[in-house]
C-alpha cells in the first residue's frame, strides 16, 4: 500500500519525493488578515498548512523536497523570504506543539496526584465503621481513579498524536525548498 502511495508522487534525480504547490503569486500562499506583515511573519493559508501536513505524514520517512511554482515572476528577494518563511513558520508550529505537549504532561501529573491523594483518603475513611464515612470514602476512591484514568489517557492517547505532529513539523521546517 505504501508504494501505491508514493507513486502518487514525481521524484526528483536524486530519488526525492516532489510535493509540488502551484499559486499565481507568492501573496496566495498567506492568510489575508495579516497583509501589512513581511512574508516571514506571516501565517501560511491553513489549506496549504494542511496539505502539506498530510502530504508528510502519508509519505512517513521518505525524503522529499518542497517545489513552489508561481505563474508571475518572483524576484531573489522574494524568493529568499518564501523559504525563510516556510521554515520560520513551521518552526513556530513546533514551539506551539512543544508548549501543548509540555502543558498535557504538566497536567498528567498533577491527576496523578490528586488520584493518589484521594485513593489515600477514601483509604483513611474507609477505616471508619460509620456509614456515612464509608460512602464518602466510595465517592473520594471513585474520584481518586477517575483523575488517575484521565492522567493516564493524557499520557497514552493524547500525547502520541502530540509528539507525531511535532515530528511532521520538523520535517516541513527543515525541507528543502525550490521554487520555479
Amino acid at each position: 500500500m505504501k508504494d501505491h502511495i508514493l507513486n502518487r508522487y514525481d521524484r526528483d534525480k536524486n530519488g526525492a519525493l516532489l510535493i509540488k504547490i502551484f499559486a499565481s503569486k507568492v501573496e496566495d500562499l498567506y492568510e489575508d488578515y495579516d497583509k501589512k506583515s513581511s512574508f516571514i511573519k506571516k501565517d501560511l493559508k491553513y489549506k496549504l498548512e494542511e496539505y502539506l501536513f498530510e502530504s508528510v505524514d502519508e509519505i512517513g520517512s521518505t525524503p522529499f523536497v518542497l517545489q513552489f511554482y508561481f505563474e508571475e515572476a518572483l524576484s531573489k528577494e522574494s524568493l529568499k523570504r518564501l523559504q525563510s518563511s516556510i521554515s520560520e513558520y513551521f518552526s513556530y508550529l513546533i514551539f506551539l506543539e512543544k508548549k501543548s505537549t509540555k502543558e498535557s504532561l504538566k497536567n498528567s501529573i498533577i491527576f496523578f496526584l490528586i488520584g493518589f491523594l484521594l485513593i489515600f483518603v477514601s483509604f483513611l475513611l474507609s477505616e471508619h465503621d460509620n456509614m456515612a464515612y464509608r460512602l464518602i470514602s466510595e465517592g473520594v476512591m471513585i474520584g481518586g481513579w477517575v483523575a488517575l484514568w484521565e492522567a493516564l489517557a493524557t499520557i497514552l492517547v493524547k500525547w502520541l498524536p502530540l509528539r507525531k505532529n511535532l515530528s511532521i513539523y520538523q520535517k516541513i521546517a527543515s525541507a528543502k525548498v525550490e521554487i520555479f
